[in-house]
């Protein structure tokens, strides 16, 4: 029987040697007070339905930033990409997206930055004065929605919050908003140039969304384009009742004008499975004011904020310790340019094949749980993926194992499958065999004896604290780091493979005995740490407990 497969989020394995960390710019911040409007004979003032006043539109100027996120290059902090933002407090408590300031909390751990740079506006004519660093306070990436606070100075000085005199956007009521309202826009689109932008437009209507009710975005033809992120989206009393957003990475790691906003597939779920909805052209969208209250709300009272809303790709769960898989099948699998995709039951796999599938029954699944797939040859590693669980609770799944578009190495091959933080063995498929002597199944091995497992933690050296999303290799027998540097870190490499979680613990398992090998630990901002030509004999005991302090 052909299974019902399902997609799902592969991780993006990325090696990077980042050097130390430095500050970004320098020089004492500025003096902040609101911008002051230019002369007009004949003033308008009311805010009431008939746009903004020339000394309030002065006034979100001056509390809209432009934000940056900095990452570590060749010593110095660069920008790599940028956003707006929202003051909402005198003592500088941002609102901006999510995807501006934690890219983790979306499932884009590499593209966290390794600091968050806040540009004043001292003229509206003029680009905005990089002067502060700011923090995380809050973040949903369910809601792309995020608060940071200032916390020093663009040369790392300290600062009080509390001596701070910010200019400020009050908070609006996105619920006593209605289609034809006029809406304001300020930000920093990269179309707009170096200085802030206005533009301007109506209440189109509203989109909504499964776990948030018929007002999870304002639509609106005021224009929106990249670099508007997280900006301010205003009524006619000059508070804030929107957030423009827009998010999707390209190639390059380029932000672009489009997202998935929209259950178009009409599955249930908005997710990368549905069609990127263009953020930029006639019908734009911003998250209300409403549904960025609770985070607000613990920024300020400083306690943590847990999203009640499932994140897709993001491990968020712990398990429920009841998970199983079994009746493995075997499947057959064509590699294409977007992977391996599965066909019909086999028994065996001829030689030259480029990925081999499988399909398993599942239940007593958490989504946002993690999963992680070890895959074997012969006894030994051949591949592990780390995932979170993106689907239901029980149910059907498939899945393969590819080799980059070169043929599998002939052998025996199986599958384990574990899930959750206590990385409970769900089930193991019985054995297949690719080339010579294929026909047939037998039953892998029961014993594990001539292997070894490797544990631990990973953190800062400097602070001590866990770091999350940590790339843990296992490099192919003999292959040293620096060999695989010159290879351009070839996934052909790779025996195993996983991330840290949140607490920055990893646990790998199936690394044979008397057999060198080498294991690397990276993640972005931080130099990369590994160990050469490691081997465990028969005498090792069967589990080594290996901390890691890494260093930017």
């Amino acid at each position: 029987m052909k299974p019902t497969i399902l997609n799902r989020f592969w991780v993006m394995l990325m090696v990077l040697a980042l050097a130390t960390l430095a500050c970004y710019g320098g020089g004492n911040p500025p003096i902040v007070s609101p911008v002051t409007p230019e002369p007009n004979n004949n003033p308008i003032d009311t805010g009431s339905g008939n746009g903004l006043s020339q000394t309030q539109r002065a006034k979100l100027i001056s509390a809209t930033v432009q934000i940056y996120g900095l990452f570590n290059k060749d010593g110095q902090l660069t920008p790599l990409y940028t956003g707006s933002g929202t003051i909402l407090s005198p003592s500088g408590m941002i609102l901006t997206n999510a995807h501006v300031a934690s890219p983790a909390s979306q499932g884009e751990p590499d593209m966290e930055p390794d600091a968050l740079g806040i540009a004043i506006v001292e003229s509206e004519d003029k680009p905005p004065v990089a002067s502060y660093i700011a923090e995380v306070r809050a973040v949903d990436g369910f809601l792309d929605l995020a608060v940071i606070q200032i916390v020093s100075t663009v040369d790392g000085a300290s600062i009080d919050p509390n001596s701070l005199n910010f200019p400020f956007v009050e908070l609006g009521d996105s619920n006593q908003t209605h289609v034809g309202d006029h809406v304001s826009i300020f930000g920093f689109p990269g179309i707009g140039g170096d200085t802030i932008t206005f533009t301007e437009g109506s209440v189109s209507g509203f989109t909504s969304e499964d776990q948030l009710g018929d007002r999870a975005w304002i639509k609106t033809d005021a224009t929106i384009a990249g670099g508007n992120s997280g900006g301010l989206g205003a009524d006619d009393n000059a508070r804030i009742i929107g957030v423009p957003t827009q998010a999707s990475s390209g190639g390059a790691g380029d932000v672009t004008d489009c997202r998935q906003i929209q259950d178009t597939n009409k599955d249930g779920t908005v997710d990368q499975n549905d069609s990127c909805i263009p953020i930029g052209g006639f019908i734009n969208a911003l998250r209300p004011i409403e549904l960025a209250k609770p985070l607000i709300q613990a920024a300020q009272a400083g306690r943590a904020y847990v999203s009640p809303f499932s994140v897709s790709g993001v491990v968020s769960e712990a398990g429920s310790g009841g998970e199983s898989a079994g009746n493995f099948a075997w499947l057959e699998a064509t590699y294409g340019a977007d992977g391996c995709e599965l066909g019909n039951a086999v028994t065996s796999f001829p030689a030259s094949t480029l990925c081999i599938g499988a399909s398993f029954d599942y239940s007593g699944m958490t989504p946002g749980e993690l999963v992680r797939e070890q895959w074997y040859l012969n006894g030994q590693p051949a591949g592990e993926y780390s995932y979170a669980w993106d689907f239901k609770t029980d149910g059907t799944f498939g899945t393969y194992l590819p080799n980059n578009g070169d043929p599998l190495p002939e052998g025996e091959y199986y599958l384990e499958m574990y899930a959750g933080n206590n990385n409970k063995l769900m089930g193991t498929s019985p054995a297949v065999q690719v080339g010579s002597g294929g026909g047939g199944t037998t039953t892998p091995p029961s014993s594990q004896g001539d292997t070894i497992t490797v544990y631990g933690r990973v953190y800062d050296a400097n602070t001590n604290n866990p770091i999350s999303g940590v790339s843990v290799f296992i490099l192919t027998a003999g292959t040293t780091y620096d060999q695989w540097q010159n290879k351009n870190y070839s996934d052909k490499y790779i025996a195993a493979s996983l991330k840290t979680e949140d607490n920055g613990l990893y646990k790998i398992t199936g690394i044979p005995r008397n057999t060198q090998f080498t294991i690397v630990f990276s993640v972005e901002g931080y130099y990369d740490q590994y160990g050469d030509n490691l081997t465990a004999s028969s005498s090792d005991p069967s589990e080594f407990e290996m901390n890691v302090g890494m260093n930017k």
